[in-house]
């Protein structure tokens, strides 16, 4: 009776053992397909911010740039008129009332910097995002279980290349940051 009871304690202590050790790697993997998902996800939603960002500023610049056209062409026009002295007072209503005036090309310009500003921002918090995606699957993949898991998975880190001005890759290369002059 004894005998047969340490039998049934090793095999529930085996049988235990086995689905711990079952479900650690069933764990391990699924949390790395769950990150995998993720990083990929968020690498395309980088692509689709990016292209939303160069198109906004694009067009928020034309926006600007075709008011500011015609509010130089209306100063053009006005200087024009002045060029004889007849009709005053009819000179005088359309000097007084431009179509578009400097406090409205100021506001579009205000209104893209802060356009550029807030995408830059988004575009910014998802690569950040990515970034923390990347270190918790390096975290699970080199750290103890996961590396010991990952014997079996072999699964790799990911392709992870932050975007950057080639200024700020220059900057990381040589460990300088002595350019000083704003390039209007």
């Amino acid at each position: 009776m004894n005998g047969s009871i340490i039998k049934w304690a090793l095999i529930g202590v085996a049988a235990i053992l086995l689905i711990s050790v079952v479900s650690g790697f069933i764990g391990f993997s699924n949390r790395e397909i769950e990150l995998s998902n993720s990083f990929f996800q968020k690498k395309d939603e980088r692509t689709a911010s990016y292209d939303k960002m160069y198109k906004v500023v694009a067009q928020k610049t034309q926006i600007a740039v075709k008011n500011d056209s015609s509010f130089r062409n209306m100063v053009n026009i006005i200087m024009e008129g002045r060029k004889d002295a007849q009709q005053v007072v009819f000179k005088w209503v359309q000097e007084q009332n431009p179509g578009a005036t400097f406090d409205q090309v100021t506001k579009l310009y205000s209104e893209l910097g802060q356009t550029i500003e807030a995408q830059r921002e988004q575009f910014f918090q998802e690569e950040k995002m990515l970034q923390d995606i990347n270190r918790v699957h390096e975290d699970l993949i080199r750290k103890y279980p996961g590396s010991f898991h990952n014997l079996f998975f072999k699964r790799k880190s990911f392709e992870y290349t932050p975007i950057k001005s080639s200024l700020t890759e220059q900057v990381m290369k040589t460990g300088k940051d002595d350019n000083i002059k704003l390039d209007l």
